[in-house]
């Protein structure tokens, strides 16, 4: 049995489109043929075709109810209304992310964190890879530093647990320091700072104001402001110095694209019990 992910009504509206496109006569007739399924070369992301001696080669089907629409040799389905409601909601089915879906649900949940935005910070830093190492003492699954995890009071962020725990509440920790930041634009000022540090994003607030920008906006602003922080004459005078300030905004463009990614695929958090 196949599931749609497009629901019965996106199910008749893509039958509908089939039929449109193939200018066919299409004739309905309930499921009483017996049939099976397999990936059709000539209907990329279709199922099967079916092995009966009467079907013709390369055409498919999709069995997901009482009745099927043929077009020429083709079917596709009209989902029975039964089969639906039996299955569980979607927004009950998570996908697996990583090997620690319920370890990062169980640490973002404690410190208030969506945790497919930590499963996409953790791709960020290590690709999942709980032995990561960096150059700069980084460690573990979201590459914590000691600096960062003695300010949030953890001995120990060598483990998986350990780890993700303290990188969450330092991540937490960056929230609070940035706090006058308000509604949708705090997230990516905040993964900023956990790249870079919140010393540099501060010096980028500071180039803002001397530059007639927004200090607590992100687009059209910070993100500007970050690379100014790789020039001489610009990072100089400030606090903190030199920072990769570009590569500190693709960073945060590709979690926040991942992070986006991860709350289609699976609308519910992972039961972390």
């Amino acid at each position: 049995m196949i599931e749609s992910p497009f629901g019965l009504s996106g199910a008749l509206r893509w039958g509908a489109a089939v039929v449109g496109m193939a200018a066919l006569a299409v004739v309905l007739q309930p499921q009483h043929a017996k049939r099976s399924l397999a990936a059709a070369p000539s209907a990329p992301g279709s199922v099967d075709p079916q092995p009966d001696a009467l079907q013709r080669p390369g055409t498919w089907s999709l069995r997901a109810g009482g009745w099927y629409i043929r077009v020429d040799g083709a079917e596709v389905p009209v989902p029975a209304l039964s089969d639906l409601t039996a299955a569980p909601p979607r927004a009950r089915l998570a996908i697996t992310i990583s090997p620690f879906d319920r370890l990062i649900a169980h640490h973002a949940e404690a410190e208030g964190f969506d945790w497919r935005l930590i499963a996409a910070l953790i791709f960020e830093e290590s690709g999942f890879n709980p032995f990561s190492r960096s150059d700069k003492g980084a460690v573990g699954l979201m590459q914590v530093r000691p600096i960062a995890a003695e300010s949030v009071g953890a001995d120990h962020f060598e483990t998986p647990a350990d780890n993700v725990q303290a990188g969450v509440r330092y991540l937490r920790q960056l929230d609070e320091m940035f706090h006058t930041v308000t509604g949708r634009e705090r997230l990516p000022i905040v993964l900023a700072a956990y790249n870079i540090g919140p010393g540099h994003v501060r010096d980028a607030q500071m180039l803002a104001r001397r530059f007639g920008y927004d200090p607590n906006r992100w687009e059209s602003a910070l993100e500007l402001m970050l690379p100014l922080l790789e020039q001489p004459s610009l990072y100089a005078p400030l606090s903190n110095g030199y920072a990769k300030g570009s590569e500190t905004v693709a960073y945060v463009r590709r979690i926040l694209d991942r992070y986006e990614r991860y709350r289609v695929q699976t609308a519910m958090p992972v039961d972390v019990d």
